[in-house]
């Protein structure tokens, strides 16, 4: 199955897959779920087509490939008039010198005699060693290059439509928590005039309390441009309006399931590491091409043709020139030769050593790639097991806090503590607040970074329910 069918089916079973699911939560009907913002990038995304046009391309370049082994064929009809003196000797024609035949005589003879020539002359290259079948050989690797890029182009938007979704996600409670600031800085701000206005509290505490707010207004326009940032940018991969781009709310209850429930790696299967491997069998597959081109070549060789004059055989030169346009001489001619070029043997000795080299090279990159792959997974599932654990603490630092905050409200409206102990604690509670969205983003993170390393994302979409 081409690689172009692979992406149109996954993008299929996305486009039906995501009504039915709830992974990051609400209806399909008014929601942007993960699954739709996979699916509608593999389907609608340029690059994507770009790269279907080329495995195209290198499924035509093939089938042409295949025809080199068929011969050529070739017919020729042409009417000459012109003088007929010939001289003994041999020379190179270079393509250019006209060629002359008839008889020799003492002198040049300058009456104009006509005549004409038609030809079927067939080349056929029957064997060659092996040589037709190398250049196959690697029109099939360079094709399964350009296959597999298409599945890797297809892998990599994935990863990066989910990137730009979970940071979306992440701006988005973000936006939340900071109104939520402004909401509580704004209440306070309004306790704080109030004391103030009856002179238990000096009039510092209001402006240190109108900082606070202003500060907390200017935190949201810094996250809600990063949001808008993001969301242009998911825009891009799904051809979506940025009004249509609401994400879901993440099911942060199953998260933790899904932290332990980590599918176990195809590292091996890994559309990168295809890529990879086609890479370097091309090069070995250029690499036995150059090899085979310095073998013999058998020509099968088959020419017909038919001649007129308007001279005759006793060298006398019919002054009615119409008199050459007929035919009254035949001949054919059939030859089987073999070629073989030994001034290659060095050319193609050096340029197999540059391929070999160039081989080597795709070679030790596939290894690199495998080994950053394997260093990505370890590196994802100690985050993942050190996101679980601080999402159990999590909790405990964010009750300390609301409590904590709603305690030093009481104490400041009490006269018991001043606006510092207040602000400080307003920002305790926001920390706490974003520790937690960062925390769970961060895992969130860590458990698709371990599913692209791992090669296991088309497992782990579906357990989003």
């Amino acid at each position: 199955m081409n690689a172009h069918m692979i992406a149109k089916k996954l993008c299929g079973w996305l486009l039906c897959f995501f009504p039915f699911t709830s992974s990051f939560a609400q209806s399909a009907a008014d929601s942007f779920s993960l699954h739709r913002a996979i699916a509608l990038t593999l389907e609608h995304y340029p690059a994507l087509k770009a790269k279907a046009a080329q495995v195209k391309a290198g499924q035509a370049n093939l089938t042409d490939i295949k025809h080199n082994w068929y011969p050529d064929i070739k017919l020729h009809e042409q009417l000459d008039a012109g003088t007929d003196n010939s001289i003994y000797g041999s020379y190179f024609t270079l393509g250019m010198i006209p060629s002359t035949s008839g008889g020799i005589r003492a002198e040049n003879n300058s009456t104009l005699m006509s005549g004409n020539i038609a030809m079927t002359a067939m080349q056929w290259e029957v064997y060659n060693f092996g040589a037709y079948g190398s250049q196959q050989r690697e029109a099939a690797q360079a094709l399964k290059v350009q296959q597999s890029d298409l599945n890797n182009t297809a892998n990599q938007l994935t990863v990066l439509v989910i990137q730009n979704y979970l940071e979306l996600l992440r701006l988005h409670a973000l936006q939340k928590i900071a109104s939520d600031n402004i909401q509580r800085n704004a209440e306070v701000l309004r306790a704080v005039a109030a004391i103030v206005l009856h002179g238990l509290k000096p009039g510092v505490d209001s402006a240190v309390a109108a900082a606070e707010l202003s500060k907390a207004r200017l935190n949201l326009l810094d996250i809600n441009n990063s949001y808008n940032q993001v969301r242009i940018q998911l825009s891009t991969f799904t051809g979506l309006d940025t009004a249509q781009i609401k994400p879901d709310e993440v099911n942060n209850e199953r998260l933790p399931v899904l932290l332990g429930l980590v599918p176990p790696d195809s590292i091996s299967a890994h559309p990168l590491l295809t890529y990879y491997q086609a890479i370097y069998g091309q090069q070995r597959a250029a690499t036995d091409v150059i090899r085979k081109a310095r073998l013999p070549k058998v020509n099968l060789m088959a020419a017909g043709w038919m001649r007129g004059s308007s001279g005759s055989f006793n060298d006398v030169y019919d002054k009615n020139l119409w008199s050459g346009l007929g035919y009254s001489r035949y001949n054919y001619l059939l030859g089987l030769g073999i070629t073989y070029n030994l001034t290659d043997l060095k050319r193609t000795h050096e340029k197999v050593a540059v391929q070999d080299y160039k081989a080597e090279a795709a070679r030790e990159q596939l290894e690199t790639t495998r080994t950053t792959l394997t260093g990505l997974l370890q590196q994802a599932e100690a985050d993942i097991a050190a996101s679980g654990d601080k999402l159990k603490e999590l909790p405990v630092q964010l009750a300390a806090a609301q409590a904590a905050a709603r305690q030093k409200m009481v104490l400041y409206k009490g006269g018991l503590t001043n606006i510092i102990d207040v602000t400080t604690a307003l920002f305790v509670l926001n920390r706490a607040e974003t520790d937690l969205v960062q925390t769970r983003a961060a895992a969130w993170r860590a458990l698709f970074r371990a599913a692209y390393a791992g090669n296991t994302i088309s497992q782990l979409l579906p357990d989003l329910n």
